[in-house]
C-alpha cells in the first residue's frame, strides 16, 4: 500500500493517491492544450473571413434596398405613386415591366414587394417583381404608404442566390 500513499504535508492529509510520473500527464496536458489553441485560431481565421465577407453582402444588400423602395415609392416616372398615394395604375404598370424598370432603377439584385390587400389588375395577389421562395441571402426593407386611402406596411425583399 505505500505505493498508493500520497501525503499533503501541508494540511497533513493522507490520500489514496496513485503515485504518477510527472511527465506523463504533462506531455498529455501539453498536446491537449496545443491542440486546443490550434482549433481557437483556426476557428478565428474563419469567423473573420466569413462574416467580413457576409457583412459586405449584407449592407450592399441593404443599399440596393434601400434604394428601390425609395425610388418606388416615389412620384416620379420610375415610382409608384401619385400625390403620396399608391396609384393602381402606376402599381399595374410596374408588375407588367418589372425586368425593365429594375434596370432603370440600377438594382442588380431580384427583389418583390408586397402590401396588405395588392391587387394588379383587379385580381388579388401576394407580391409585386421577382419571388424566390428559398433564396441563399435576403433582406427586408419596410416602409409605411397610403394604399387604397388606408395606411399599409410596404416591404421590399432583395434577394441573392450563390
Amino acid at each position: 500500500m505505500g505505493q498508493f500513499l500520497s501525503t499533503n504535508k501541508k494540511r497533513g492529509l493522507a490520500f489514496l493517491l496513485p503515485l504518477k510520473k510527472g511527465q506523463g500527464w504533462s506531455l498529455d496536458l501539453t498536446i491537449a492544450i496545443v491542440l486546443f489553441i490550434a482549433g481557437v485560431i483556426i476557428l478565428y481565421f474563419y469567423a473573420i473571413n466569413y462574416s467580413s465577407h457576409n457583412q459586405g453582402d449584407l449592407e450592399e444588400m441593404l443599399y440596393e434596398g434601400s434604394v428601390a423602395s425609395e425610388l418606388i415609392l416615389n412620384e416620379d416616372e420610375s415610382g409608384i405613386l401619385t400625390g403620396n398615394k399608391v396609384n393602381q395604375s402606376k402599381l399595374d404598370d410596374f408588375n407588367a415591366n418589372y425586368a425593365s424598370r429594375k434596370t432603370a432603377m440600377g438594382v442588380t439584385r431580384n427583389f418583390y414587394f408586397n402590401m396588405s390587400g395588392l391587387e394588379i389588375s383587379g385580381n388579388p395577389v401576394s407580391y409585386v417583381g421577382a419571388y424566390d421562395s428559398s433564396p441563399d441571402s435576403s433582406v427586408k426593407v419596410s416602409r409605411i404608404t397610403i394604399y387604397k386611402n388606408k395606411p399599409v406596411r410596404f416591404d421590399l425583399f432583395i434577394w441573392k442566390n450563390e
